[in-house]
């Protein structure tokens, strides 16, 4: 999470266009603002560099290098004192769309390779950008705890290219579901994805996220599991499964279902919050915040599986020599270290690759006790998730834009 899910102010700037659903206009801005899963950072550095002098500049910048990071607020840190500490770097980040095809313009259309150090983007890009040319492969060995995280996950093909180049490494991960009132739906965890699709609990009172990338494939998974569809991979469908999944949730909209689409982090926090909606499909992070709120919401175990994302890094080809070569490598070492996967955990509920390094970093740093606690329950959770058996997101399935275009039906039905 989902960031999202994050990860640039909206995971959809490119949508301009007014999003109104059973007369509901998401275009107006949202009432509370707060962190975004896709919200485009600023960063400290600039704000810093206003207040010194072009000497202190200069030394610092001889004495600090800088590893410029481009990628979803996922894998974001609201501070990144402890990672710079870790690292010896300063980081530059700047938020981008989880919107694969965002970050393709990015990346091919406009060259960010030749200004960004390392790209954070949603696990299985790599199996266009990096067989085109566009990522470097990235040498274990250069990089510090590598070994120590599972070989499960460091090797999942959400990081290698379809011939087993590892073009990414796994930075964050999570396993997403959904989020709802328990007064409302009064029932036991674990919990049926019906509650979102097709409810007379929920009917009406639904919000999914309005991006294919989780909402066909989650549909997909419930329409699995009940044996209702013939489904293989609900992340990967053929254009005849996604036609099936789509039908259906087309129908369930005429039947009124779905209240809205959402595509700000901040608008699934409203909706929940004025009970808008009863339940959705939203990153964990956002029940975080309802519940920093007062509002009894929780993030639902389900009966049929999971939205099982990575956030990978990727090393652009311009910067895999020389200097830039030596800050990639600290910094990728960084996202595998303790300070960093303690961060995560507190902030967003997300694990890395080496999560057990984070609980190691937070007891020896004497961490709140409740932080620790935190951690520790993350680390149980993301195992319980894992054990799942559906699905794993893919930003670039086979049939891409035969479903970019079953869910486009959806949104205009």
């Amino acid at each position: 999470m989902r960031p999202r899910r994050g990860m640039t102010t909206t995971r959809t700037i490119q949508n301009q266009e007014n999003r109104q659903m059973n007369g509901h206009d998401l275009t107006k801005p949202p009432i509370r603002a707060g962190l975004s899963r896709r919200a485009v950072l600023k960063g400290t550095v600039a704000g810093a560099a206003v207040l010194a002098t072009p000497s202190l500049i200069g030394r610092a910048q001889a004495a600090t290098p800088t590893v410029r990071i481009m990628g979803v607020e996922t894998a974001a840190l609201d501070n990144w004192a402890s990672f710079e500490k870790e690292t010896g770097l300063k980081v530059e980040f700047t938020g981008i769309n989880s919107d694969p095809g965002i970050f393709r313009q990015e990346v091919v259309a406009n060259a960010a390779g030749e200004r960004i150090d390392i790209f954070l983007m949603d696990g299985g890009i790599e199996d266009e950008l990096g067989a085109k040319g566009f990522f470097a492969p990235i040498d274990p060995a250069k990089v510090k705890g590598w070994d120590a995280a599972p070989a499960s996950v460091m090797n999942s093909p959400l990081a290698q290219g379809p011939d087993g180049k590892q073009f990414g490494m796994p930075v964050v991960m999570n396993a997403d579901s959904f989020a709802y009132y328990p007064e409302v739906i009064g029932e036991a965890e674990p919990l049926s994805y019906a509650l979102l699709f097709e409810s007379e609990k929920t009917l009406g009172k639904v919000s999914l996220e309005n991006t294919w990338l989780t909402s066909l494939p989650m549909a997909a998974t419930y329409l699995k599991v009940a044996g209702k569809q013939a489904i293989g991979d609900p992340s990967n469908m053929t254009p005849a499964e996604a036609k099936a999944v789509v039908d259906f949730l087309v129908a369930r909209k005429k039947a009124g279902q779905f209240r809205t689409l959402w595509s700000t982090f901040e608008e699934s926090i409203d909706l929940m919050a004025r009970k808008e909606v009863v339940a959705i499909n939203c990153w964990e992070p956002a029940v975080k915040e309802l519940r920093k709120q007062g509002k009894d919401v929780r993030y639902a175990f389900t009966k049929e599986g999971y939205n099982k994302w990575m956030i990978c890094a990727y090393v652009p080809k311009e910067a895999a020599t020389g200097a830039r070569a030596e800050i990639v490598a600290k910094a990728l070492s960084g996202f595998l270290g303790g300070a960093y996967a303690a961060q995560i955990a507190v902030l967003r509920g997300y694990a890395t690759a080496n999560a057990k390094a984070g609980l190691a970093y937070a007891e020896a740093q004497k961490m709140p006790a409740e932080d620790i606690e935190s951690i520790k329950a993350n680390i149980a959770k993301i195992e319980k998730k894992f054990a799942a058996p559906l699905f794993w997101q893919n930003a670039a399935p086979t049939n891409i834009q035969a479903i970019e275009a079953e869910w486009e039906r959806f949104r205009q039905a």
